[in-house]
C-alpha cells in the first residue's frame, strides 16, 4: 500500500521540542520523536520490548529515553542501556531506530532499509526556508487513505465545486490539462487565459471580480505523496509584472494508517513579503480550503470503507492526472517489493 524506502515528513521542526516526546504513527508503525542532547531529532519505535508500553509515555533523561512503565532506558540508537534492579541487559532489549533528517523546517524519517537512507533523496521544498519566499504552513489529519489526497491534488477541477468561496470558478473545471509523465514524476499543467479572479486572488492581487487575468496551475507529483503546485495570476490590463501573484502550494502526504493521513502543507509566496497580514490571510484561507477537502475526502473514505484497492466504475477526462499518478506510485511500490 505504501513505499518505505523514501523520506516521509514526520513533523514540522517546531513540533519537535527539546525535552518533549512526540508520538506519531507513520505507515502504521508507531514512532516516538524527540531531540537528543545535541539538538538533533531522533525517531524510535514507540514500543518498549519488555511489556510493549508506549515509550512516548516515558521521560527523557538527557539523551536517554526512560520507559514510563518499568524504567528501562534506551539511547538514541535504540539500545537498552539500563534496567532497574539488574546488571545484565538481554540482547533483545532494543527498539528500532529510524534514520532522520531535518531540512526545510521539516523533520523527515526513513521507514525502510536504513542503509538506503540517502539525505540527497529528500524532496526539494526549499521554498519553506528560502529568504526570498514567505511560507504560510499548516497541518491536517485526514481520515482517508493518502492516495485519495494524491488524486485530489492531481485533479484540480474539483476546485470549481468544492472551493467556491476561495479559489474555485468555472475556468478550473472547463480548461483542459497537459500531462507529462517522467521516470519519477507526473506533471500536469492547466493554463487559464483571460478568466476572472476568484475571491482568493482578488485579495492577493488587489484585483476586482471583473478584472481579466491569466491564471495557471502547474502541478508536479512525486511518489509516494509529494505534490508542489506552481500557482498564480497575472492581470491583463496592468503593466507587466504589476499585481502579479505567484506561489507554491506545497503538499506533503504521509500515510498514518490505511485509512488516515498526515497532511503537511504550505503556501509559499514571493510577493508582498513584508506584510504579515498576507501571511495570516493565506494561513487562514488555505486552511479553510483544506478543511473543505478534508470533509469531502473523509466522506469518500467512508463510502469506500476498508477496501484496499477500490475499483472506480466510471472514468471521466479529468481523471487523467490521478490515473497517471496512481500508475507511477504502483510501479514504484512494485519495484520496491522486488528489491529493485
Amino acid at each position: 500500500m505504501w513505499m518505505r524506502n523514501c523520506w516521509q515528513v514526520a513533523a514540522f521542526t517546531h513540533e519537535v521540542v527539546g525535552g518533549q516526546l512526540l508520538a506519531r504513527r507513520i505507515c502504521d508503525d508507531a514512532l516516538v520523536i524527540y531531540r537528543g542532547g545535541d539538538g538533533k531529532p531522533v525517531a524510535l519505535e514507540d514500543r518498549c520490548p519488555h511489556r510493549f508500553a508506549q515509550l512516548s509515555k516515558g521521560a527523557l533523561i538527557g539523551d536517554v529515553l526512560r520507559c514510563g512503565y518499568h524504567g528501562l532506558c534506551f539511547d538514541t540508537a535504540g539500545r537498552c542501556v539500563k534496567i532497574p534492579g539488574q546488571d545484565q541487559i538481554p540482547s533483545k532489549a532494543r527498539v528500532r531506530a529510524y534514520p532522520v533528517v531535518e531540512r526545510y523546517r521539516l523533520v523527515w524519517v526513513w521507514m525502510g532499509e536504513p542503509e538506503r537512507a540517502d539525505p540527497a533523496l529528500v524532496p526539494d521544498v526549499h521554498w519553506l526556508d528560502d529568504p526570498d519566499w514567505v511560507a504560510s504552513e499548516g497541518y491536517h489529519r485526514i481520515e482517508a487513505n493518502y492516495r485519495l489526497l494524491n488524486d485530489n491534488l492531481l485533479d484540480l477541477s474539483h476546485e470549481t465545486y468544492v472551493h467556491t468561496r476561495t479559489i474555485g470558478h468555472e475556468a478550473v473545471a472547463e480548461t483542459p490539462i497537459a500531462i507529462e509523465v517522467g521516470e519519477g514524476s507526473v506533471r500536469i499543467d492547466k493554463e487559464m487565459p483571460g478568466c476572472t479572479p476568484p475571491p482568493f486572488y482578488q485579495f492577493l492581487g488587489r484585483l476586482k471580480g471583473n478584472d481579466r487575468i491569466d491564471r495557471w496551475q502547474r502541478t508536479v507529483y512525486q511518489p509516494p505523496g509529494y505534490v508542489v503546485i506552481d500557482v498564480g495570476v497575472e492581470p491583463l490590463d496592468a503593466p507587466p509584472g504589476s499585481n502579479r501573484v505567484e506561489g507554491r502550494v506545497i503538499n506533503l502526504m504521509t500515510p498514518e494508517t490505511p485509512t488516515s493521513t498526515h497532511y503537511f502543507w504550505a503556501f509559499a509566496r514571493n510577493f508582498r513579503l513584508d506584510e504579515p497580514g498576507v501571511t495570516e490571510f493565506l494561513r487562514a484561507n488555505v486552511g479553510r480550503t483544506f478543511d473543505e477537502d478534508k470533509d469531502m475526502l473523509e466522506s469518500q473514505q467512508r463510502n469506500i470503507g476498508d477496501v484496499a484497492e477500490p475499483v472506480f466504475t466510471i472514468a471521466v477526462r479529468a481523471d487523467a492526472g490521478p490515473t497517471q499518478g496512481r500508475r507511477l506510485l504502483a510501479s514504484q511500490i512494485a519495484a520496491e517489493a522486488r528489491g529493485s
